[in-house]
């Protein structure tokens, strides 16, 4: 795999993985959110949040930069790397908003990372 097309393809997960903790930075501003009463009001201040609006923006980016790798890498080998997200939003859920992980977690995480380098070094055997 080309260097340039790793790059894309760890830049588009790494935003994708920021906009989830955007997101959810922006979801913890609503302690209650009662889509009965005032559902229009409660939508608006989800849409004007700036951390909601930071992160449809991270993802808009993230699917740009994705549709690049689509058409320079084959799918079944990009693809698996989004699994890199998983790593990325669980550690920093651990560090900003001090989310458990425990050990099950980690050696999640240490299989999920084993796999992305083997898959990441077999594009070389190829």
């Amino acid at each position: 795999m080309m260097l340039t097309n790793l790059i894309f393809i760890v830049s588009s997960v790494l935003l994708n993985a920021l906009a989830q903790i955007l997101l959810k930075a922006g979801m913890k501003t609503f302690n209650n959110i009662d889509l009965k009463n005032n559902l229009m009001q409660t939508l608006i201040s989800i849409s004007l949040n700036p951390y909601i609006i930071f992160g449809f923006l991270a993802y808009g980016i993230s699917i740009i930069l994705w549709l690049w790798v689509l058409s320079k890498v084959d799918v079944s080998l990009a693809y698996p790397f989004q699994a890199l997200g998983y790593i990325v939003v669980t550690i920093l859920a651990w560090l900003i908003f001090q989310e458990d992980i425990n050990l099950t977690r980690i050696i999640a995480l240490i299989f999920i990372s084993l796999g992305l380098i083997i898959l990441a070094f077999s594009s070389r055997v190829s």
